[in-house]
């Protein structure tokens, strides 16, 4: 596996090659080293091209039309490894604090999630991934304040919102369902083999499409357009609300967004998280939806 700084210089790598286009390999190490502190060899740069294709599944060849190197297509594994360079980086911070816990503690504020719970699970869910075998837990219902006892097949660990979740098939059900581990408990894996996964990969690919959890709001992939506010835009830039996003600065006080997926609940939260700086202008039908959830929200401040 790839060491911290290993990873470190792949992800800086796969960051220039994604936002600055063809670069030569000369401007790529000079970037490395300008931008990141990073110093390295052509030699190195060679293997660290070869370590990507490799081991995660990136492509960055040489393209002689454009006498420089690219990224020959930026998919889903492309964000896959930089999410797992961002944990690595992360683990490398926290791996120092261990070891000086007053200075990280003094320089370092992470946000409170002191009341989150259900991370100490993680271990034992993947484990009952890699071995196939089906999970017992009992999980709360803070709506109806109740709880129940599931028997699922394991399928994936998802983030979402700083927050993860387990992806399963219970039984006698043949969608998948998530369940956030702040809610589980008593978990244990079982001695039951777990159902073939390969019969819900559809299902998962559907995350794909959509923000947050639910993919089951709408049927199909649709064209969202947005217009946003200029200053909005940036921020839009650095942290997109889903992979397909597409960011077109008119030059203007607005902007316009596009995206294409399937329009859901936690869509319409992060667009009302924004407040003011955009407008739906695409599809109509969400359009609408928008202005009725804002017609309410109004109608509690009278």
């Amino acid at each position: 596996m790839a060491n911290y700084t290993l990873l470190k210089r792949l992800s800086c790598i796969v960051h220039i090659t994604t936002h600055k286009g063809c670069v030569s390999k000369q401007e790529l190490i000079k970037r490395l080293l300008c931008d990141y502190d990073i110093d390295t060899t052509p030699r190195t740069f060679e293997r660290d091209l070869k370590n990507l294709k490799d081991n995660f599944g990136i492509e960055i060849s040489y393209n002689r039309a454009e006498r420089g190197y690219l990224l020959v297509e930026e998919d889903n594994s492309v964000h896959r490894f930089l999410k797992f360079a961002e944990f690595s980086s992360l683990a490398e911070i926290y791996e120092e604090g261990m070891r000086d816990y007053s200075s990280f503690n003094k320089y370092v504020i992470p946000d409170d999630s002191s009341a989150f719970t259900g991370l100490h699970n993680m271990a034992r869910i993947l484990k009952a991934i890699t071995l196939s075998r089906k999970l017992t837990f009992r999980k709360e219902n803070y709506l109806n304040k109740t709880s129940k006892t599931y028997t699922v097949t394991p399928l994936r660990l998802k983030e979402y919102l700083k927050r993860w979740y387990l992806i399963a098939v219970p039984e006698d059900i043949e969608d998948i369902r998530s369940f956030g581990l702040d809610r589980i408990n008593n978990l244990q894996i079982t001695d039951k083999n777990a159902q073939t996964k390969k019969a819900y990969e559809k299902q998962i690919e559907a995350y794909g499409d959509v923000v947050g959890l639910n993919f089951d709001e709408t049927d199909e992939v649709q064209k969202v357009m947005l217009s946003v506010e200029s200053n909005q835009l940036k921020y839009l830039k650095s942290l997109p609300l889903h992979k397909s996003q597409v960011c077109l600065d008119s030059g203007d006080d607005w902007g316009t967004v596009i995206y294409k997926l399937k329009p859901n609940y936690e869509l319409e939260m992060q667009l009302l998280k924004m407040g003011e700086k955009v407008v739906v202008m695409e599809p109509k039908w969400l359009r609408k939806k928008m202005k009725n959830r804002i017609n309410e929200m109004m109608s509690n401040y009278v």
